[in-house]
């Protein structure tokens, strides 16, 4: 969505210092982001309207820790869907199925690849036999997540931007 919007809305530097403090911390005062560009807290809040409706700013969201919620497993899982399976079929029998966080539909190998987050194992094992058993999927491949770390779509934004 972003490279889109970047491309087809006028964006100065002042509104990508201002996306970039609001992907850091989205819960900051317009006061708070107008000191950090250098704006009136009116100005910037106009501008913060406009990335919206431009649709650059689709939403402010929270963070959640999955250690804290107890969700100490977290992983993706690549699937391949059954022959007869539909995208959209799948995509709607996930709907429902708690620990699933995310559904990428991708190309390669690969025609979906799903984050999710699970208390333990078993819990990954759960989802895992969803998707054979339920879903559709003809093939799956687990990679358990070690570490995380999140960069932001305006640093890539950005680099794209220099070169």
């Amino acid at each position: 969505m972003l490279g889109n919007a970047t491309q087809n809305a006028e964006l100065d530097g002042i509104d990508r210092d201002i996306l970039g403090a609001l992907e850091r911390d989205g819960r900051t005062s317009y006061i708070d982001l107008a000191r950090e560009i250098g704006l009136s807290a009116n100005a910037t809040a106009d501008r913060v309207r406009r990335l919206f409706a431009l649709g650059v700013i689709d939403g402010v969201r929270a963070t959640l820790s999955p250690d804290a919620l107890g969700l100490s497993v977290s992983a993706f899982i690549d699937v391949k869907l059954r022959s007869e399976r539909a995208a959209d079929d799948f995509e709607r029998s996930l709907a429902d199925v708690p620990g699933i966080v995310e559904c990428v539909l991708t190309t390669g190998n690969f025609d979906f690849t799903l984050r999710v987050a699970c208390r333990d194992r078993e819990d990954l094992v759960r989802i895992a036999e969803h998707l054979r058993t339920t879903a559709g999927a003809a093939e799956t491949y687990t990679r358990l997540v070690l570490r995380e770390r999140t960069f932001g779509l305006m640093r890539s934004a950005e680099s794209r931007r220099k070169r």
